[in-house]
């Protein structure tokens, strides 16, 4: 083949690729993430054996009033009803529901919080490296870092607000050079509703001095997505799963039922907003899942073999799919960041060999 003629197949495969991404609407990616919320309620709502173990009286709680239904589907609807009546009936999918043959599971081996969340954000599980919660900042560069220096859009293009504080380590190999927001954090905002939950922060002390309440981390990234145009940004929920270490179920329920009415906010501000209405993707997921049992429902790690599979969920202008996935391949953990890359128009994978490669199936069925 001659020089020119390679060049020409060079500049067509550019120009396909430039094509293909070209057809997408999306110029904006919210990563949502419920800590160890597992696929046994996401699916199937309130657990009634569950609920029993932990407490006999179960059926005399509010809980069990609000959320017990004689089926899974009208439990789920009503543990989480705006997910599963509105976003994954009219606008998302989700992948997961084993009992449709659905599988989603992560890639990483060890099955609790640090390694899943670095495994979301940078495509690539590193069990040889990140083999504890206290690792101290990531080493390796997360989407956050990556979009960062893709926009060159100053600090506010791409954030992150979560409740638990070791995403001050874990979102960025980078500290600095944008906003990364958690735990009991704050920092210097001319935004007076921002200073107030910071202030307010501080003196709503949650159960766990590394956790803030996630009522904080939402009403934080919800202001900052009001008054920054931000292309990229993870809000990381957690009470689901402290409230499960602690074997609260009643509370582990509420808490699902809350993230959910915050979805359901933070869907109001995308379609009121112009600046992310018709322009802004969703994936809501989960950094590990528990056991199946009533004596490992409240653990996960290692020692939990069940704790590998999780959900995901994906709401977007450019994914024609709704409601379960059914009798698909599995999909993992890994998958996640550069799935999102290239809703942004960024192959993730030209930079970094390594990383999982985008669902194809998202992108299958247009």
């Amino acid at each position: 083949m001659t020089t020119r003629a390679i060049l020409i197949v060079c500049l067509a495969l550019l120009f396909t690729a430039v094509a293909s991404f070209g057809q997408l609407r999306t110029e904006n990616v919210i990563l949502v993430t419920l800590d160890g919320a597992r696929t046994q309620e996401v699916f199937g709502g309130l657990d009634a054996e569950v609920f029993r173990s932990v407490n006999k009286n179960f059926t005399a709680t509010a809980a069990y009033k609000n959320y017990n239904a004689p089926t899974a589907k009208e439990r789920r609807e009503r543990l989480m009803p705006f997910f599963w009546r509105t976003l994954m009936t009219k606008f998302g999918s989700i992948a997961g529901n084993r009992e449709l043959g659905s599988q989603a599971k992560t890639t990483n081996q060890l099955f609790f919080s640090y390694p899943g969340y670095s495994e979301i954000l940078t495509g690539q599980a590193h069990d040889d490296v990140i083999k504890s919660n206290d690792h101290p900042q990531n080493p390796f560069p997360t989407i956050l870092d990556r979009l960062h220096a893709k926009f060159a859009a100053g600090p506010n293009a791409v954030a992150e607000f979560s409740s638990w504080d070791a995403f001050m380590r874990i979102a960025t190999s980078k500290p600095g050079s944008f906003v990364v927001n958690a735990g009991y954090e704050s920092f210097d905002t001319d935004d007076p509703a921002m200073r107030e939950l910071f202030r307010l922060q501080s003196q709503v002390l949650s159960p766990w001095p590394s956790v803030r309440h996630d009522y904080f981390t939402f009403k934080l990234a919800k202001a900052h997505l009001q008054k920054h145009r931000t292309r990229f940004i993870h809000i990381g929920f957690d009470e689901t799963d402290d409230y499960a270490h602690d074997k609260n179920y009643e509370r582990v329920l509420d808490s699902l039922h809350m993230t959910d009415s915050w979805l359901k906010e933070l869907w109001d501000l995308i379609e009121r907003d112009p600046r992310y209405r018709a322009r802004t993707s969703l994936v809501i997921t989960v950094d590990h899942g528990r056991g199946n049992t009533t004596s490992d429902w409240s653990d996960h790690g290692k020692d939990v073999p069940e704790a590998q599979y999780i959900w995901m969920a994906f709401v977007s202008p450019d994914i024609p799919l709704r409601g379960e996935w059914r009798d698909t391949e599995t999909v993992y953990q890994n998958q996640i960041a550069a799935t999102i890359c290239r809703l942004l128009q960024f192959d993730l994978n030209s930079v970094d060999t390594g990383s999982g490669k985008p669902i194809k199936r998202l992108f299958a069925e247009k």
